[in-house]
């Protein structure tokens, strides 16, 4: 399928934007919520649309901030301030009951939402994630949120995507797809980054974890530089039993860089779930 047009949803007079396969095939597929990371948007996901509607209603949004979503009016909101704002968007177009995959930093933000509304979460998948940084002593974790503030301000979206972006690529990525993933990230608006930043600086995945009572999945990018390996398997332990999925050659973003395998242990997972239609 096509990569859905972008629509508005009025959250509190808020307007966020998403991408929903029911705009063009709505016959009551189980949702699939895939939320992006800090340098993405709703297209990081266009492999994913492709290969994944034919099984199930897909929705990705513009994280606040990004595209043409509005942004939050505080500089450092919470985790549960997104997760709160997904739930109302998810609320506004019908869906109630969904599988919750969240990339990189929106790995705090699914982790959120899936402890704080259980009874609409179908599942979760961390994927590469981060698992912020509140748990980390005070000093450390007041140095990082300064390096990361002062890094995007300096350099900006265009030269982080160029410089730091590509880095956080596997070896084998194909040419194309290096510049799709690094032209979403140059799109990135700084003072959403920021904000994302921000609520990473407050969120410690490890106090979330033990809340989150729903099937988990964990995916790992083998050459992801951003969120190791012990990474994965520290998320793996706290979510309890559960598979990790390691992307073989993936850096960073293996929802891009190998789509194929990403998909197939996507949808192995959900079949576990035994959930395959909604039933409201």
């Amino acid at each position: 399928m096509a990569l859905p047009e972008l629509m508005a949803v009025d959250v509190g007079g808020t307007p966020i934007a998403i991408r929903d396969t029911a705009t063009i095939d709505d016959d009551g597929k189980t949702p699939l919520v895939l939320l992006h990371g800090l340098g993405g948007s709703s297209q990081t996901w266009a492999f994913q649309f492709r290969a994944l509607a034919e099984d199930f209603r897909i929705i990705a949004w513009d994280m606040p901030g990004y595209g043409a979503s509005g942004r939050f009016v505080r500089e450092n909101p919470t985790v549960e301030h997104y997760a709160h704002a997904l739930s109302a968007t998810l609320d506004a177009v019908g869906a109630f009951k969904a599988h919750i995959v969240g990339q990189s930093v929106a790995a705090l933000i699914g982790a959120s939402y899936a402890a704080e509304y259980p009874d609409q979460t179908l599942s979760y998948t961390f994927c590469q994630g981060l698992t912020g940084l509140a748990g980390l002593p005070d000093d450390e974790r007041t140095k990082q949120r300064k390096t990361r503030l002062e890094t995007f301000r300096e350099l900006g979206p265009e030269r982080f995507a160029e410089e730091r972006g590509r880095k956080a690529l596997g070896s084998d990525v194909m040419p194309m797809v290096a510049e799709l993933a690094v032209t979403i990230m140059k799109r990135a608006p700084l003072e959403a980054m920021c904000q994302a930043v921000e609520m990473m600086a407050q969120t410690d995945f490890f106090e979330i974890a033990p809340r989150i009572d729903c099937p988990a999945l964990v995916i790992a990018g083998s050459e992801d530089p951003s969120s190791l390996m012990e990474t994965a398997n520290a998320a793996r332990k706290a979510l309890g039993d559960g598979p990790i999925e390691v992307l073989d050659g993936a850096g960073h973003y293996g929802c891009m860089e190998n789509p194929s395998a990403f998909n197939a242990a996507l949808s192995e997972f959900i079949g576990t779930v035994g959930i395959k239609s909604v039933g409201y």
